[in-house]
């Protein structure tokens, strides 16, 4: 059963129910809910690792006393730090099916506010089962603690803790019916990009601000998903500090085989970072660098709006398909500050990790190239699958075909969504990517029609 989405009167979006298929492609003009439903996919995918981290949480500081409540009041915290605080609508009601049994639900509250979440009946039953078990352990291991003497005997208990999380990691994700990471890449990446390399106080937490804080001009507040996406790139600079040819050689003689599958994906996925970044990233001694073949380089902030936009859209996936991550990945406009030249070659890359595990990819765009550009991987799958197999590798490589059941694509206007995808002919319709360039050439025909 595929996950489902409904969203009832919440923000810019009036009703819509849709299908979270493996790949979703969103447009629509500015304001019409494309980040609203991205960031309602991507709070009900998260909850199952913030369900994990609690019950670790719960465990270790023995919070046994009204367990679920306290859930339900990380679940809401959450959703406001990514939406805020008003809903706009007491009928707003937001869904989120994982399966059959198990679906999770926001709803206004009495003042217009945010309310406390609905589990179903069976989560529900999952959560207590759980908790339960984690209670029952530590009663058992602390009321045997003083008996415990040997480092044998606490290798012992470590071992039952570490063997019962590990099956708990595992129930949630049979649970939620996914075992995926959600990652979210944000608009306006270029901020953040160039603000790495100044020296501004950047607000990272939730807490109050002192008067000192609050007068610094330098101060940067951002929201809770570029904070997560700080966290990200923050992570990933102290990976890519010798190149990312250095990660290719260790991760070649880790595995010793040259020629695996794994390897030729890599090779890929490095050729088109390559062509979309000009140069190479590295980081070293706390400075982030594009360097060239001319063997030039520049500082990143000094670096392109495209370059600073994309930068970390490359590395982020380049570092997922080497570590073969399993993701549910969200990027809001890739083709920002991109020639149209670059956007097809970054829609190579995705569909390249679409494919590499199995991995989830939504995005939002505005950019008829980034739909065309699907639409010949499309068309190269539905050809390739024929008896053109070996010519239509030689002009799209099989890495980067796409399925056309693994896609949706839809227009968000009105408060909601209409789909733009032909199942019959497995494309995005056409009439929808030209739509724009049809207003454009209608009113040139106008205009000349006056001079004739």
């Amino acid at each position: 059963m595929s996950q489902r989405l409904i969203i009832h009167q919440f923000g810019p979006i009036a009703d819509i129910d849709i299908d979270v298929n493996d790949i979703i492609v969103f447009i629509g003009s500015q304001a019409s809910g494309k980040s609203t439903v991205s960031k309602a996919i991507f709070f009900f995918k998260s909850l199952k690792d913030d369900l994990y981290r609690y019950y670790l949480d719960c465990y270790n500081q023995n919070k046994f006393n009204d367990p679920i409540f306290g859930f339900y009041k990380l679940v809401r915290q959450k959703f406001i730090k990514i939406y805020g605080y008003t809903v706009q609508s007491h009928n707003t009601k937001i869904t989120y099916r994982y399966n059959d049994e198990i679906e999770i639900s926001i709803e206004a509250s009495a003042n217009g506010g945010i309310g406390y979440p609905t589990f179903s009946n069976e989560l529900i039953i999952n959560f207590f089962k759980i908790i339960n078990r984690l209670e029952v352990l530590h009663r058992d291991l602390n009321q045997n603690a003083s008996s415990f003497s040997s480092s044998r005997e606490i290798s012992t208990i470590k071992s039952k803790e570490t063997a019962l999380f590990e099956e708990i990691s595992n129930q949630l994700n049979d649970i939620f019916g996914d075992e995926r990471e959600v990652i979210y890449l944000p608009a306006g990446r270029s901020l953040i990009t160039t603000l790495s390399q100044q020296r501004y106080n950047i607000d990272m937490g939730d807490e109050l601000l002192s008067d000192s804080k609050l007068q610094s001009d330098n101060l940067i507040k951002l929201d809770y998903l570029m904070r997560e996406f700080i966290d990200l790139i923050d992570q990933a600079k102290l990976v890519c500090k010798h190149g990312i040819d250095i990660l290719i050689q260790d991760y070649i003689l880790e595995k010793n085989n040259p020629n695996d599958t794994s390897a030729k994906t890599i090779k890929i996925a490095q050729g088109i970072v390559d062509l979309i970044l000009k140069g190479s990233y590295s980081y070293q001694n706390g400075i982030e660098k594009i360097e060239f073949a001319n063997g030039k380089s520049t500082v990143i902030n000094f670096a392109s709006s495209g370059q600073q936009e994309v930068i970390w859209i490359l590395l982020t996936i380049f570092l997922l398909i080497l570590n073969d991550s399993k993701v549910f990945l969200i990027i809001e406009e890739p083709e920002a500050h991109l020639f149209p030249v670059a956007q097809k070659q970054i829609i190579d890359l995705i569909s390249l990790f679409a494919n590499y595990s199995k991995n989830q990819i939504l995005l939002t765009t505005h950019s008829p190239y980034i739909l065309s550009s699907f639409n010949n991987l499309l068309y190269a799958h539905k050809l390739g699958n024929g008896e053109d197999k070996k010519e239509v590798a030689d002009i799209v490589d099989p890495h980067l075909w796409i399925n056309p059941e693994r896609l949706d694509a839809y227009i968000l206007e009105d408060g909601t969504t209409r789909t733009i995808f032909d199942r019959e002919m497995g494309l995005i319709q056409s009439a929808e990517i030209d739509r724009a360039s049809n207003i454009i050439v209608d009113t040139f025909n106008q205009l000349f029609e006056l001079e004739d």
